[in-house]
């Protein structure tokens, strides 16, 4: 384990003297590993007993992406009247459905807005979201939904990037810490595709089959008779060796895929 610079030491101090302002706070969890060292920051600020869990369950979401969230919060040991888990339905917000290049704007207004109307039922004013400086470095709709509506961003506030971010939470054992960034199941479809559950069920069955061959962190991209496969640079390695081509060749054509194309640029 690398050891923490002086200015991480800083910013994470600031930090926790940030979240001391607040009486009581809902972080948005995702599951990854922004969100979870954010989590571990308020309940280090201000106490596990001032900090609910606003977790949003949908069809956007992996069944293993699922799980792997509720075990990281049962490792961290949040009480199970402070996680407010709620089902939210994308797939009947027509402005979602149409995937537009606002698509993630549409979904993040109106999971923020379901997540403040459930803190004002638990008289908790304060929405806390996990983003960090590196996120501003991208296109991000999701941002000005975020703006809108006065959440919260600590990480970002105390100028805390995601190298920063990973190194705190491998100091403070958190399991998640070395886990890949992992966006809705719906940005593997291209801008314009209507999202359904057909669609989403698909890339999930995808991503599954690799996963289950130990591509962890790879994405599957269906592009009419092509599919795109997305993977970090040792996995993208690994998909040249030739029992695995074969054998991932063979799984996406009786899919009925035509080709089989692994995109050079490693996920990091």
């Amino acid at each position: 384990m690398k050891e923490l610079t002086q200015d991480t030491k800083k910013k994470y101090a600031a930090l926790l003297e940030a979240l001391k302002d607040f009486d009581c706070v809902g972080v948005a969890f995702s599951g990854g590993v922004d969100s979870t060292l954010l989590l571990y920051a308020a309940c280090e600020a201000i106490g596990r007993e001032q900090v609910f869990v606003l977790h949003g369950l949908s069809e956007l979401v992996s069944q293993r992406e699922k799980d792997s969230a509720a075990e990281m919060l049962d490792e961290l040991k949040i009480d199970k009247g402070m996680r407010l888990e709620m089902e939210l339905h994308p797939l009947i917000w027509p402005e979602f459905v149409a995937n537009t290049s606002e698509r993630c704007y549409f979904c993040k207004k109106r999971m923020y807005q379901t997540f403040f109307r459930q803190l004002e039922k638990n008289n908790c004013a304060a929405l806390l979201d996990g983003s960090n400086v590196d996120d501003l470095k991208s296109c991000r709709p999701g941002f000005r939904a975020i703006h809108e509506l006065g959440v919260k961003t600590p990480l970002l506030d105390a100028g805390l990037n995601k190298e920063e971010v990973r190194s705190l939470a491998e100091m403070y054992q958190l399991n998640n810490y070395d886990k890949l960034s992992n966006s809705c199941l719906a940005t593997r479809l291209a801008e314009g595709i209507n999202i359904d559950k057909g669609k989403l069920n698909l890339v999930e069955k995808y991503e599954e089959f690799l996963l289950s061959r130990d591509f962890f962190g790879c994405r599957v991209k269906p592009d009419n008779k092509d599919v795109i496969i997305q993977a970090t640079g040792k996995d993208i390695e690994r998909l040249a060796v030739s029992s695995m081509r074969i054998e991932i060749t063979h799984f996406f054509q009786s899919e009925g895929f035509e080709r089989v194309l692994v995109d050079l640029k490693p996920r990091g």
